[in-house]
């Protein structure tokens, strides 16, 4: 029962923060990953938003240098 519930924890934060990120809902079956798969998914998207984040922090020092 403890799966199932950090599971579905883990669902609504992924959904909330592909929402946050990019403005959409997506219609992604995220149910039938396992949990593993969305632990990869989970690390994948807080490591999207660092890179994010530098890369505006390195704009921001470095504006001539931009691509």
């Amino acid at each position: 029962m403890g799966g199932e519930h950090d599971k579905r924890r883990l669902i609504d934060w992924i959904r909330a923060e592909i929402q946050r990120s990019t403005g959409r809902r997506y219609r992604i079956d995220l149910e039938s990953l396992d949990l593993e798969s969305l632990r990869d998914l989970q690390r994948l998207l807080r490591d999207l938003d660092a890179e994010h984040q530098m890369a505006v922090q390195r704009a921001r020092m470095l504006p001539w240098r931009a691509p």
